[in-house]
């Protein structure tokens, strides 16, 4: 009966009081008398409501029943929709709120619960409608400035810092300006009067040091005695840290997707196209691989066709580093014989405490297993984030818990000379041991220079130690270890090697610059350009008698892709190419733009320069005003390649029926005004940049044309002259 009279009551409540109080007069609603359930002569009650506007979209509300009748609940209906702060303290017949519009209203209305404390449980509702810009109550006179103010240093990232920040004042919140930096960037925030406000500061740079000035004012503008404080913070560097190194486990006692300190499975596919947002890499700290998800959503990762089955594992696990990131869900994804099983998940929680430092998750089976995954045949693994976020994995890799630590060394390790060249040296390393893999660190030269790499145990690994000098001996020290650091008995065995005579330069080109659109070659201007791993490629560079060549040991192709797009190249009449193979017997080369046009089979001859020439006219179909790369293909062995260019070859020599052709360019290099001259009538000029974009095209009637360069960029150029006999004539000048 008693809940009966309480929806009745409510209701005519709710009925009798929906009368706004709308008047705009300070004492409408500063100062106010409410009755409950429209007993005016024994229920009546004083509320004062106290008003002050903070800035163009803030405001603090404050109401407090006369009698200290409870203030339940303070509502604000707006359609823009306030942001409502946490409250004070409780103070018994007092609410207190700050309020913060995207775009401030024009009027904001305030509902209020109120309940007499004679007839608790009992509700009644008063809605009050206040102009934005209103101001009364004892604030309206405030000149009493924030005290205690205090601004410290919270958590440091790599790109923001978190400032801690209170004040005590009257009026019951606290406005904090923040500036830094050149002009400077400038944060406010809002608090609550003696609570303590976190401030986030973020796109900052990393490895830098940022100086915070800090103020504390109330809406009054009354400024803290001790403004500003200064806080001083250096940001970190990011990830500059591995993973923890998993325990050793004795072989067939882990399954391992992504980690250096085990096998891995092969074939995996780490990116497949399941329509991410994230960009998936692998990242290198010293030796140890790391894979980034950068804007991460989601990121899946593909095993080969032969499923990894999961029994007898009883744990994966997973190491995880963000500065930013709250949850990672984790999908193991399984096949039922005939498709996907239905989606499970464990999610990982990363709290404030865990961002800026790796953290290691163990999850058990079972969490996947209670949920009805078989976790037998598990052929994919799906990662989900929140979104947006950077986060970065190692070690992930299932195990059975079980396993005893790994106590037993290396055994039967052996090194031995391989190949030498004049600039590497290549090492052959075998070891045995039951963790089924083995860690070779060889050390050598001054200082010393120290590298590592990874073997499979019983099989031979070449490691080939890379930036030698000629002529010159080295003494090798490597020693054999497991992931537990046991190291083999024999350790270290020591490899004397001579590297051979050094390699001669690349015979120097003998072209003329203006004949010439270079790639690669010390002699020429090259056009811009990017060296692309196609397949399979290692890359270095060598200086040879102070001439820079790239060094290549290939298994398939590469090639040179021109940044600015396709180029022009139909005043040349070939492709050069200085190519020095150690071990490469043949290859093919040719260009790129609406398909593939090549020369194969250009034998070679080993241990010497062999100069290679393709005439572009028997690239049949190519077309040549639109290259977009010079390509390699049929590579196996090592080479070293220098004066890849195109060029024409035309004869120098003019007869009588060429002399037509003939053009000259002055002054040349050239600031402003280019004359060219021809002794025949020209028709057309076109001048081009390195990477065959037109830069300027004129008509002409004439043997003679000056073309205003002035507002043309500085650098190398092309002028291709069109004459009315039917020649084209191309040269090369310098606009300063």
């Amino acid at each position: 009966m008693k809940k009966i009279t309480f929806l009745f009551f409510l209701m005519v409540a709710i009925a009798t009081s929906g009368s706004k109080v709308n008047a705009q007069a300070a004492s409408a609603y500063c100062q106010t008398t409410v009755t409950h359930f429209n007993i005016p002569a024994e229920t009546a009650s004083g509320i004062k409501l106290t008003i002050s506007k903070i800035d163009a979209t803030s405001m603090y509300v404050e109401i407090e029943s006369a009698t200290s009748d409870p203030v339940d609940l303070l509502l604000v209906n707006n359609g823009s929709g306030a942001t409502i702060s946490e409250p004070d303290a409780s103070v018994s017949g007092k609410i207190r709120r700050t309020l913060t519009w995207t775009t401030a209203p024009t009027n904001v209305e305030i509902e209020l619960l109120w309940s007499k404390a004679t007839m608790p449980g009992n509700w009644m509702l008063n809605t009050f409608s206040v102009p934005f810009d209103a101001t009364c109550g004892t604030t309206a006179d405030d000149t009493e400035a924030p005290t205690a103010f205090t601004a410290t240093k919270g958590k440091v990232l790599s790109t923001s810092v978190e400032l801690l920040l209170n004040a005590t004042d009257n009026s019951g919140s606290v406005q904090y300006k923040i500036s830094y930096g050149a002009g400077p960037t400038v944060v406010n925030a809002t608090g609550t009067s003696a609570t303590q406000k976190s401030v986030i500061v973020s796109g900052l740079t990393p490895s830098t040091e940022y100086t915070f000035s800090i103020e504390a004012k109330d809406a009054k503008e009354n400024a803290a005695s001790n403004n500003p404080l200064t806080v001083t913070a250096t940001t970190t560097a990011g990830l500059t840290t591995s993973a923890p190194t998993p325990p050793a486990l004795q072989p067939g006692k882990s399954i391992s997707i992504f980690s250096d300190a085990f096998t891995n499975l092969t074939g995996t596919n780490f990116n497949p196209g399941w329509g991410q947002a994230t960009q998936q890499s692998i990242i290198q700290l010293g030796s140890d691989n790391i894979l980034k998800y950068a804007n991460f959503n989601y990121q899946g990762t593909e095993f080969t066709h032969i499923f990894p089955v999961a029994t007898g594992m009883d744990f994966l696990h997973v190491d995880v580093w963000t500065e930013a990131e709250t949850k990672v869900d984790v999908f193991p994804i399984c096949w039922n014989g005939s498709g996907n099983e239905p989606e499970k998940f464990k999610s990982l929680i990363l709290g404030s405490a865990d961002h800026g430092t790796w953290k290691s998750f163990d999850i058990p089976l079972t969490d996947f297993t209670s949920q009805g995954l078989t976790m037998t045949d598990v052929y994919q693994l799906k990662l989900v984030g929140t979104g947006g976020k950077t986060v970065y994995f190692d070690n992930i890799y299932f195990y059975d818990s079980s396993t005893d630590v790994d106590s037993e060394a290396p055994t039967a390790f052996t090194a031995t000379k391989g190949t030498v060249t004049a600039f590497d040296v290549e090492l052959l390393l075998n070891a045995t041991d039951n963790s089924g893999a083995v860690t070779y660190s060889v050390s050598y030269g001054a200082g010393p220079t120290v590298v590592s790499t990874s073997g499979v145990s019983g099989v031979q690994k070449s490691f080939i130690i890379t930036g030698l000098n000629g002529s010159t001996e080295y003494n090798f020290s490597v020693t054999a270890k497991d992931a537990t650091g046991n190291t083999a008995a024999n350790s270290p065995i020591i490899i004397n090697a001579t590297t051979l005579a050094s390699i001669p330069a690349a015979p120097t080109p003998l072209v003329s610059a203006e004949k010439v659109v270079s790639v690669y070659s010390d002699t020429y201007t090259n056009i811009p350009n990017e060296l692309q791993n196609w397949y399979a490629n290692t890359f270095s560079t060598v200086t040879l008698s102070g001439n820079t060549t790239l060094k290549n040991t290939s298994t398939c192709c590469f090639g040179f892709n021109f940044n600015g797009g396709a180029i022009n190249i139909t005043g040349m009449t070939k492709l050069h190419a200085d190519i020095y193979p150690e071990t490469l017997a043949s290859m093919t080369l040719g260009i790129t733009g609406g398909g593939e046009f090549k020369k194969s089979n250009i034998a070679l001859t080993a241990n010497q320069w062999n100069s290679i020439d393709i005439t572009l006219s028997e690239l049949t179909g190519a077309n040549l005003a639109s290259v977009a790369q010079v390509g390699f293909w049929d590579l196996n062995g090592t080479f070293y390649l220098d004066n890849l260019y195109f060029y024409n070859d035309t004869s120098t020599g003019l007869n009588d029926a060429e002399k037509g052709n003939k053009i000259s360019l002055y002054p040349n290099p050239v600031k402003d005004m280019l004359t060219i001259a021809a002794q025949s009538d020209i028709t057309e000029v076109i001048i081009r940049n390195l990477v065959g974009q037109t830069v300027m095209n004129v008509s002409v009637n004439g043997f003679e044309k000056s073309v205003d360069l002035s507002n043309v960029a500085a650098g190398n150029y092309f002028v291709t002259v069109k004459m009315a006999n039917g020649q084209v004539s191309t040269q090369k000048f310098v606009k300063q």
